[in-house]
């Protein structure tokens, strides 16, 4: 099975659409989303719309916690603020309720799924250095064997022993024996790598393999709703350059 990985959309409805488009192209079986549904962007119900009908398992991302009040918003900076005050108001009810109920974590067979940090999911850290991962080898026993992440808006990948963690980021990742992996699948709507292509990862249940996949959209529709429904103009400025 082709299992499609999506995280931080961030109310990117144009770029959610041709993740999904080129997906069909992929022949994705099954998406798992890792969060961050909502916050930056100017579509935060059409996203969660299109999520609630094709995604198996949607999980809590900090943007999604901060709109929903389960999070303090003193934690973003004004304009980061703003956009989640803004989002809190368009929601519907529905899909309010249904952030709401978001898990922080999912598991499937040898797989686990965080929107940020495994070694504690509930409290947002990131995984972006070699570092951050060095310290999950303390739960080396406590992880899957592929664990996927999102929250940097990054695809950085590490490879882990129960004694050291080590930087693989733009290798092939597939099953290998002693071996753990923390996988950052990248960011469908706001990307942070210098590309500003939307990023999903393809993970393949029979070969065992991880793959990276980008897709071009329409940044410059995505980014003209930001700025018309008055969120700081940064926000469109950085899908143009993918930072």
């Amino acid at each position: 099975m082709q299992i499609g990985l999506i995280s931080d959309i961030h109310s990117n409805y144009e770029a959610l659409c041709a993740v999904l488009d080129a997906g069909k192209e992929q022949g994705i079986e099954q998406y798992i989303c890792l969060g961050d549904v909502v916050g930056y962007g100017a579509d935060p119900n059409p996203c969660c719309d299109l999520l609630r009908s094709v995604s198996a398992v949607t999980l809590m991302g900090n943007h999604d916690a901060a709109v929903i009040g389960m999070m303090d918003t003193d934690y973003y900076y004004n304009a980061a603020r703003h956009a989640i005050y803004w989002t809190r108001d368009k929601l519907t009810p529905e899909n309010f309720e249904w952030l709401y109920r978001l898990p922080y974590t999912y598991q499937l067979d040898n797989l686990g799924f965080y929107h940020s940090a495994p070694i504690v999911p509930s409290a947002f850290y990131y995984v972006v250095r070699q570092d951050d991962a060095q310290a999950h080898v303390q739960v080396f026993d406590n992880l899957s064997e592929f664990n996927f992440v999102g929250h940097s808006h990054l695809t950085n990948q590490y490879e882990l022993t129960p004694n050291r963690a080590k930087d693989v980021t733009g290798r092939a990742i597939k099953s290998k024996d002693g071996r753990k992996y923390i996988i950052n699948v990248g960011s469908v709507g706001q990307p942070r790598d210098r590309d500003n292509r939307a990023c999903f990862g393809i993970f393949d249940t029979e070969k065992q393999t991880f793959r990276h996949q980008r897709v071009e959209y329409n940044i410059e529709r995505a980014a003209s709703r930001i700025v018309s429904e008055g969120l700081d103009d940064k926000f469109a400025r950085r899908l143009h350059m993918g930072l």
